[in-house]
């Protein structure tokens, strides 16, 4: 819709101690003032415009007015640093101004410039929609380097004023998430990686959309939004959750097994009969996993179709630590309402940040890490080998518990048809649940279209990784900085030092580089820490259940990144208790790393001897990712 003129903050105002919240210095200059407001008149409004053929703006005559890059008379200039006040320290050793002016001067290579754009609707497109709310309205805050571009922040001295992260920060790239001043953690894991481009972005909303959309009303579960009416009625009878986000909560991880009789119907559970000749096969009544609930097709109803699975108990034991800390384990048992399978797996939801980069990590750098024999400590890796069930070609798995998933397509596909019983272009039907034998390509249910499925995937794929939290932010003097950002620099950097000297890192790789190949530039030639291998490892009897798929077998698990752990909790927010490993059995980072078996034991026996001072720095480190 057409939007008034201005609208956009640069240069947070430092300068002002009696400005709190969003003070800024420079508007930038309009290049038509007609198009600001006056009052609550409307003037001339700033049409939509089409996006300029590639590099048109660069051409010396084809900006508005003459100006190089300008689009049209909506269009901001700045190309100064504005005049202020410097600051200096008083008596308490707050910054206040010191009465010394700082001259406007010119943008130099490095600058770095915060930014905030503010729209102003104009009056008759609020009314044409209905709404009589206010006319501006506030988007996120960047920072752009001058001569580099968009970068991840935080908050430095004086008054949070905006510095880009350094490189060893950026977990997820040069597309990592800033740090987070307004409260907001329960959002981290629903930012788009912050180098997104506007036509990624435009598919990263659409996407989301979906993500969001409940598959038999069409409706979105966050209010105000309008009914998504082409996934009216696409969800079967049977199924877990109605929408992505009822699994993977707030983008995080699903509701952990916490009081008996627990329905889990926000996790999964994967089963298969036992045939004749001892392999697994589709169970005869969940086939490849269980759907909870049910609803009738022609009413809507919820009906009871006596599928669910509750927690039974729990078995628990406890492990003493060096320092004399008692650590207790607790391991949910699960009960069927239905027949028991003869194998199946609880399976946690895990979060969706940086999958894109994930995926463009090349197969080679994966298989370059598989061992033949194990090292010092029994470490080896696998790569699970699996079926494209698009192309039928052997691939490697990179998703899921067990990298059974080759693509993001994949995964979401599979997970669309497993979880919420929605059909796709690569599960056409719903006797795919029955698995690969029963799932007939020629036999089409209504479903996610091809441009849906891929809008899906790509919002996932577009999904930032927040930056680590390993700086102290400058919060004004007497100001209280926020939980999630109290970072002790030193013991972070410590505690980096016992992850490394415990060997946490036979697995948990910490860097990896992904390739060219990804059909997404912002994932492209980025430096990434994940903290996986994405590789298997038999990880004991104690986390083994005796479920196997493709290659991998009961008790061997993909190494799961570790970057956004640190936000676990805030992210599932106050009311919702999450859990770590596969069936969400640990409640702290301290039971899952004790979890620990198998190739693990030896890093795992020498965490249990860790002093209390070196344990505790290595619980801030990974609570910093």
């Amino acid at each position: 819709q057409a939007q008034r003129g201005g609208g956009h903050s640069f240069f947070r105002r430092f300068d002002d101690a009696g400005v709190t919240g969003y003070g800024w210095m420079s508007p930038g200059r309009l290049l038509d003032n007609t198009t600001y407001t006056d009052g609550f008149k409307d003037l001339t409004s700033c049409p939509v415009v089409p996006k300029p053929p590639e590099g048109a703006l660069l051409k010396p005559t084809s900006g508005f007015a003459g100006v190089i890059g300008a689009n049209d008379g909506c269009s901001v200039v700045l190309d100064n640093v504005p005049g202020h006040q410097d600051v200096a320290a008083n008596a308490n050793g707050v910054l206040v101004p010191n009465g010394v002016n700082v001259p406007a001067r010119d943008l130099k290579i490095g600058d770095a410039i915060e930014f905030t754009g503010s729209f102003f609707a104009s009056r008759a497109s609020m009314d044409a929609i209905g709404d009589n709310g206010n006319f501006r309205y506030y988007t996120n805050e960047v920072t752009y380097v001058v001569g580099t571009g968009l970068r991840p922040w935080y908050g430095v001295q004086p008054r949070l004023l905006n510095a880009p992260l350094p490189a060893e920060t950026l977990l997820g790239g040069t597309g990592s998430i800033s740090y987070d001043y307004a409260d907001n953690a329960t959002f981290m894991f629903q930012q788009p990686n912050t180098q997104i481009g506007m036509q990624n972005m435009q598919r990263f909303v659409e996407g989301r959309r979906w993500f969001h959309t409940n598959m038999w009303t069409g409706d979105h579960n966050e209010a105000g939004n309008d009914r998504n009416t082409a996934a009216v009625k696409l969800q079967g009878p049977r199924f877990n959750q109605t929408n992505c986000f009822g699994c993977h909560i707030n983008n995080g991880r699903s509701l952990a097994p916490q009081v008996i009789n627990q329905r889990l119907d926000t996790m999964a559970v994967r089963t298969a009969a036992i045939g004749a000749d001892g392999r697994q096969q589709a169970h005869p009544v969940y086939g490849l996993a269980v759907q909870m609930n049910a609803r009738s097709l022609t009413t809507g109803a919820a009906q009871d179709w006596g599928n669910a699975v509750r927690v039974a108990g729990f078995d628990t034991r406890t492990v003493t630590l060096a320092d004399g800390t008692v650590v207790t384990l607790s391991k949910p048992r699960i009960r069927f309402d239905g027949p028991t399978p003869a194998a199946y797996s609880l399976r946690s939801a895990q979060p969706v940040i940086g999958l894109g980069l994930l995926e463009a990590v090349p197969d080679a750098d994966i298989l370059a890490r598989v061992r033949s024999t194990p090292d010092e400590d029994g470490v080896k890796g696998q790569a699970n080998l699996v079926y494209d069930p698009e192309t039928g070609q052997v691939r490697v798995g990179r998703y899921g518990w067990k990298a059974t998933k080759v693509s993001l397509r994949h995964q979401t596909a599979n997970a669309a048809l497993l979880d919420m019983s929605v059909t796709s272009p690569i599960y056409p039907n719903r006797d795919c649940l029955a698995g690969p034998a029963q799932c007939d390509k020629k036999k089409v249910e209504k479903g996610l279209s091809e441009d849906e499925l891929q809008l899906i995937s790509r919002y996932v794929a577009q999904l930032g990784v927040p930056a680590q939290r390993s700086l102290v932010s400058g919060f004004p003097k007497g100001v209280t900085p926020l939980s999630y950002l109290a970072v002790d620099p030193v013991k972070v950097a410590a505690g980096a030092q016992v992850f490394a000297s415990i060997r946490c890192t036979a697995c948990h790789v910490a860097e990896m580089k992904t390739g060219l190949a990804s059909e997404l530039a912002e994932m492209r030639n980025q430096t990434i820490k994940p903290y996986t291998d994405l590789l298997l490892h038999d990880m004991g009897s104690d986390l083994a259940d005796n479920l196997s798929e493709d290659q991998a077998s009961g008790s061997q698990w993909r190494t799961s990144p570790l970057w956004g752990i640190g936000y676990t909790e805030a992210v599932a927010g106050p009311a919702v208790k999450v859990g770590y490993l596969h069936d969400g059995r640990a409640r702290t980072l301290t039971e899952a790393i004790v979890w620990h078996g198998g190739e693990a034991a030896a890093s795992r026996q020498r965490f249990v001897k860790l002093s209390t001072a070196d344990r505790e720095a290595l619980l801030a480190f990974l609570n910093s990712l």
